[in-house]
């Protein structure tokens, strides 16, 4: 991955992101499997879904560390 395509992912929305994820893998669809512009295409959409997946991380619902205890005691 080259440094401007870093940069982008660093300055780019969650929603952009998204929306070339979508784009690469509906030319994923229409090409062959074995050949090597697949190849590159799907290293660039694991690229894309990495990072749209690093800018959602903080997004997650938080879970409470400790035991529950019921209160009918």
């Amino acid at each position: 991955m080259g440094i401007l395509r870093k940069i982008f992912f660093n300055l780019s929305s969650e929603k952009t992101l998204r929306k070339k994820s979508e784009k690469i893998s509906k030319k994923l669809d229409k090409l062959d499997y074995n050949s090597k512009k697949h190849t590159r295409l799907s290293n660039k959409s694991v690229d894309y879904v990495n990072a749209v997946s690093r800018k959602s991380a903080g997004k997650l619902p938080k879970r409470e560390h400790g035991w529950y205890i019921s209160k009918d005691d």
